[in-house]
């Protein structure tokens, strides 16, 4: 981080009230030279220092910013350990990380989101919905009323609107789907998004706008396939046909199998095809299915932990993979859980060997 001690020294001398004349000629200086300080022009001799700071009545420390240093420093460390403890699924460990952050920094808009996202997250039963909602309210209305900060407004009004439609399942919350929808009203459209807008600014830097329409073109699929997977609750009622044409089309979009935010959907959708196959009768083409979606649950587990596409749509997109639900889980874990658990599978067709040695090719 830059000390950019001229700007300190500005602002405490009009904090005081005390002229650049008054400061230089306690210092022995002229008053060019306290005006190219403030200018960050050029910088105090460090022998100074002392000597400023006992004029402002303050430390040297302060004075070069090491406190705010340290401030920022501490800050990032939550940041990072939330998106560590979040990618992990450690729902409560998070939660109180979060908690004691917002304790210690209270202003800090970026953590008081994150601790509201802790908050309301998806795995908190009905009882405990309800006993956040007062604490929700005030973080929410708080980042509304007095953050500057647009993508942190929007995150927690996208929290917010989430965490309102599962109240108003909730018999006793009060809460019916027109408060989510009140919020939802206040959002932007999707075509006013940061991907789809980055794409039309750079009119005379080729690489940056190849660059944006890489990353408009892999979060336009990603949000395909969220949009594909809201509308049915269970494998067996997706369509068959669908579910086809959204693989055809991240294949020939993406023929270098660099999938990026879309990997979970292609692994997710072989899956689901599977069951509509196994359902039909069509046990054969049923295991080719599964066969693929336990390939490429492999290959995602093999990913390093930032990529960069190469296929001619999305040629030099980037992903993380700790930035996605996904986190750091294996996918593989994910798969065997569908397949042994979750799928409408019969036990005898849990026995066949193909099915079983597929089973057993898993790494957990």
């Amino acid at each position: 981080m830059t000390i950019n001690i001229g700007e300190t020294i500005k602002s405490m001398r009009k904090d005081k009230n005390i002229t650049q004349e008054t400061l230089a000629n306690f210092l022995g200086v002229s008053n060019q030279s306290i005006s190219k300080w403030e200018r960050n022009e050029t910088y105090p001799d460090i022998t100074m220092l002392p000597a400023i700071a006992s004029f402002f009545g303050t430390s040297v420390d302060s004075l070069l910013g090491i406190n705010k240093i340290e401030q920022e420093r501490k800050i990032q460390h939550y940041c990072d350990e939330y998106s560590r403890l979040w990618s992990e699924h450690k729902p409560e460990e998070v939660t109180a990380l979060m908690k004691q952050a917002v304790c210690e920094f209270p202003g800090d808009f970026d953590l008081l989101v994150k601790y509201l996202n802790c908050l309301t997250n998806a795995n908190l039963n009905a009882n405990r919905l309800l006993e956040v909602r007062n604490e929700t309210q005030s973080i929410y209305d708080l980042i509304q009323e007095q953050c500057t900060t647009d993508s942190i407004r929007i995150w927690a009004k996208k929290i917010m609107c989430r965490y309102l439609s599962r109240l108003s399942v909730i018999d006793s919350s009060g809460v019916d789907i027109t408060f989510a929808e009140k919020v939802l009203s206040g959002m932007p459209l999707m075509q006013n998004s940061r991907d789809i807008e980055a794409m039309y600014i750079y009119h005379n830097d080729t690489q940056k706008r190849q660059q944006a329409c890489a990353n408009g073109v892999a979060e336009l699929l990603r949000l395909l396939g969220e949009s594909l997977f809201r509308v049915y609750d269970e494998p067996e009622e997706y369509d068959e046909n669908i579910l086809e044409c959204f693989i055809d089309l991240l294949k020939a979009v993406m023929p270098d199998e660099d999938y990026g935010k879309s990997f979970n959907h292609i692994i997710y959708v072989y899956g689901y095809l599977g069951v509509k196959k196994y359902l039909s009768g069509d046990e054969e083409e049923a295991i080719r299915c599964f066969e693929e979606e336990v390939r490429l649950a492999k290959a995602f587990d093999s990913l390093p932990e930032i990529c960069v596409s190469t296929s001619p749509a999305v040629n030099g997109a980037i992903f993380e993979k700790t930035k996605t639900n996904l986190g750091t889980s294996k996918m593989q874990s994910r798969v065997k859980h569908l397949l042994t658990n979750r799928y409408p599978l019969s036990e005898a067709f849990k026995e066949k060997p193909v099915f079983k040695k597929l089973i057993n090719s898993i790494e957990c």
